[in-house]
């Protein structure tokens, strides 16, 4: 095979496979990013995510008999269930430190507020 030929089917090849291998439309991309029933983020300054992490950090001072202060959202991501969830990543003050700590609060469809889990520490999912 010649040179000329061997480089015109060199480039036949390059551009046949950028027609064979189509390019994703942008839509497509965002879909696979959200997950059905999944978390999705919501911002950080939302009034229900600030509303649910009061209501955490109330109740888990109720539970556990400690002084327990909000200082901010980090991180809030929201999911619809038959009502909603809400996973917090936050800054708390628990006698005197400060600390990160990740809670789920559900809100029911009555409005009603409940703490799922407090964990130690950031979760990042």
């Amino acid at each position: 095979m010649s040179k000329h030929l061997r480089v015109a089917f060199g480039a036949m090849m390059f551009v046949a496979g950028l027609v064979v291998i189509p390019a994703t439309p942008a839509p497509v991309l965002a879909q696979q990013e959200q997950i059905a029933g999944g978390y999705a983020e919501t911002s950080n300054s939302d009034p229900d995510a600030l509303a649910a992490a009061r209501f955490a950090v109330r109740r888990q001072a109720q539970k556990t008999h400690k002084r327990i202060s909000f200082r901010s959202i980090k991180r809030a991501e929201v999911q619809v269930v038959a009502g909603l969830n809400y996973r917090l990543c936050m800054t708390v003050r628990i006698k005197r430190k400060t600390r990160e700590v990740t809670v789920v609060v559900y809100k029911n469809l009555k409005q009603k507020y409940s703490l799922t889990s407090w964990t130690a520490g950031c979760v990042t999912q």
